[in-house]
Order: structure tokens, then sequence, then C-alpha cells
């Protein structure tokens, strides 16, 4: 999605910065946003926000005095639920998509994600390794330097970066509906 106006209309709906990485998920401990945010603290990237998308769910209060906590209320942005027909916007304006969770049925996030040529970070557990193939960066749901670093790589590293969006693109064609089905 290249149009400004659509790009434009997404970021204002949900008061998005202009560069960040992006989470997408209910909030919830097994989403593991409070370990993404310490990684967050340790990037070497500092223009840089987060954002994570989701509607609360249950156990999120840690998140909330977290964020508090290390005085982060005006880098994390927390969307709220995302309507449907925004959500692949809100990938296209993303930098990178994290997916540290500590368990997944599947994790279609990443999927979008390298649909809309994003690269992805995800932890290295449950089905994520099957979602993210080659193309992702996998990291240790339990570690956030090594979170940090990768979402550190794939910020900076713009050799790094062009591997992951060609093999995100193919590796997300291997998920169609009709395969699937």
């Amino acid at each position: 999605i290249d149009d400004p106006a659509v790009l434009d209309r997404v970021r204002a709906k949900y008061k998005l910065p202009q560069a960040f990485i992006l989470s997408v998920g209910t909030v919830q401990p097994r989403k593991n946003y409070v370990r993404l945010v310490k990684a967050f603290t340790q990037l070497k990237v500092k223009d840089v926000h987060l954002v994570i998308a989701g509607g609360k769910g249950w156990l999120y209060q840690d998140l909330l005095d977290g964020i508090q906590e290390l005085g982060l209320q005006e880098r994390v942005h927390l969307t709220g639920y995302v309507d449907d027909v925004d959500l692949p916007v809100l990938y296209n304006l993303a930098q990178v998509v994290a997916m540290p969770s500590l368990y997944e049925g599947f994790g279609i996030p990443i999927v979008e994600a390298m649909a809309c040529g994003i690269p992805v970070v995800a932890a290295n557990n449950s089905s994520l390794p099957e979602a993210a193939g080659k193309a992702g960066l996998l990291v240790d749901a339990a570690d956030s330097d090594m979170l940090a670093e990768a979402l550190t790589r794939a910020l900076t590293d713009s050799r790094r970066r062009r591997t992951m969006i060609e093999r995100g693109l193919a590796q997300a064609r291997r998920f169609t509906w009709q395969r699937a089905a």
C-alpha cells in the first residue's frame, strides 16, 4: 500500500509515529509484550517507537505498569483494537514487525507482515519458525538482549533488510487460503 492518503488516514486514526516497530495481537502475557518493551529500551536506534496493536486481554496491567515505570509513554503506543481494513496499512507503515510470543498456534501476523514486505523478528518457539521460515530473524522469547539485537539488525542493516523482505514475500506466498484449506 503506497497511497499517501490511505497511509496518512491510518497514521492519523491511530496516532502513529513516523518510524515504529509493530507488534500485533491481544495484550496478554503469552504475547511477551513486557519483555518486548524491555528489549525496546535496549535498542541502539533511538528515533523509532514501539506500537502494539490489539485489544486488552487478560492480565495486561503488568505491561501498562512497565511502560509507566520506564517512562516510555511517549514512545510506546497501544492502539487498542485495529479494524481489519486498517491492518494491512498498519503493517505497511511499520519498519519491522516483532512477534516475541511465548506460544502461538500459528502466528498469522508474521505472514501478514511478510506479505506486505515488512521484515519480521519472531520467537523461535511453537509454530513461529514454520510461519517465518528462513525469512525472519528468530530469537529466544526469554532473552530480551537477543530480541533487542535482532530488532536493531532488522532496522539498521540495509542488506539484511532487503534479504528479509525478499525471502518474506516468497515465504508469505506459501500460505494461500487455497493451500491452507
